[in-house]
C-alpha cells in the first residue's frame, strides 16, 4: 500500500526555495525604493527653493535704499502699500555661510538646508541708471541651484 501526501524533505526544501524567491524580490525592489524616496526629497528641496527665491524676487523689485550689503548679506529698505499711501520698512536677508544652515528673512527661516547663497549688487549696462541684484540660492539635498536678477524699480539714480 502507498501512502499519498509529501515527505518532510519535499516541504522543507519548497518552503527554502520560496523564501529564496521572496528574498530576492525585496532585495531586487530596495534601490527602487531608494530612488523614490530620493526623488521626493529633491523635489522637496527644489520646491522650498522655488519659493524663496519668489519671495526674494517680489520683495526686491519694492527696494528703495540698500542700506548694506555683503556676500551673504543684505539690509534693505522697501515701499509697503498703506492705503493710498506707501510706508518704508527695513529688512535683512541672511545666510550664516556655513552649508546646512538656512536662509532667514529678518530671523525667520525663508529655506532650510542651503548649501550656498550668494548676493551681488551692480549697475545694470545700458543708457539707464539701474541697480541690478543678482541671487544665487543653492540647495544641499539634491543640489539644486536657483539664480535670478532683480533690478529694483524704486530705487531713484
Amino acid at each position: 500500500m502507498m501512502k499519498k501526501g509529501f515527505t518532510l524533505i519535499e516541504i522543507v526544501a519548497t518552503l527554502l526555495l520560496v523564501a529564496l524567491l521572496a528574498v530576492s524580490a525585496v532585495v531586487s525592489m530596495l534601490p527602487m525604493a531608494q530612488g523614490l524616496m530620493q526623488i521626493r526629497d529633491n523635489a522637496g528641496a527644489a520646491q522650498k527653493a522655488r519659493l524663496a527665491m519668489a519671495r526674494i524676487s517680489w520683495e526686491f523689485t519694492t527696494i528703495s535704499a540698500v542700506v548694506s550689503s555683503g556676500p551673504h548679506t543684505l539690509t534693505y529698505d522697501f515701499l509697503v502699500p498703506a492705503g493710498a499711501w506707501y510706508v518704508t520698512r527695513r529688512h535683512t536677508l541672511s545666510w550664516s555661510g556655513t552649508p546646512g544652515d538656512p536662509l532667514l528673512l529678518e530671523g525667520v527661516p525663508l529655506t532650510d538646508d542651503v548649501a550656498d547663497f550668494a548676493l551681488a549688487i551692480f549697475d545694470a549696462p545700458g543708457p539707464a541708471t539701474n541697480w541690478v541684484v543678482a541671487v544665487v540660492l543653492q540647495s544641499q539635498v539634491g543640489s539644486h541651484a536657483f539664480s535670478n536678477n532683480v533690478v529694483p524699480r524704486n530705487i531713484l539714480p
